[in-house]
């Protein structure tokens, strides 16, 4: 019983000393990052048209889905054939489905060509998702950034030490930015 009384007042005073109370003003840089398309992608999904009680649209397999369009594709310049079809995505979601559904990849580094795809409306087509990759920034970059926002840090710690409402103490008079 005396071990266990020892050991909780240790554990008890070890976390008293250790928790000090010093305050401290952190101060946080900013440097501002332009951000370049590496890429773009997108996600379709081709279905066939089925009634619904709703019968204000044509009835269509998905084979006549897939063909119209490529007739759409065709007109705007972009040829289907460099679609890849999802068979993941379609096993994925195939439990749900109750119709016959066809999934793709595109990808493309062109912006207009990303817009001309989206802008094709159809019966049984979906966008399922759309993504921009950005350009990595290489070590250069990323030291020019860190640099700015270190100097943006600095410029606000000074603003911080000359202001007459804050009482920072003998921090501010002893540090040299």
């Amino acid at each position: 019983m005396k071990k266990l009384v020892f050991i909780i007042l240790l554990l008890t005073v070890t976390s008293v000393i250790s928790q000090e109370n010093i305050t401290t003003l952190t101060i946080v840089g900013e440097a501002k990052k332009q951000i370049e398309i590496d890429s773009y992608s997108l996600t379709i999904s081709l279905r066939q048209i089925v009634a619904n009680g709703n019968l204000n649209f044509e009835l269509a397999s998905l084979s006549q889905i897939t063909q119209n369009y490529k007739d759409k594709l065709k007109t705007i310049g972009v040829d289907f054939g460099k679609f890849q079809k999802n068979v993941l995505l379609q096993l994925y979601t195939s439990y749900s489905e109750a119709h016959d559904v066809s999934y793709y990849n595109y990808a493309t580094t062109s912006e207009e060509e990303m817009i001309k795809i989206i802008k094709q409306k159809m019966n049984g087509l979906t966008i399922v998702q759309v993504e921009a990759v950005a350009k990595e920034k290489n070590n250069t970059e990323w030291s020019a950034l860190t640099l700015a926002a270190i100097e943006d840090a600095k410029v606000k710690a000074k603003k911080n030490c000359r202001s007459p409402q804050q009482k920072i103490g003998t921090y501010c008079k002893s540090r040299k930015f």
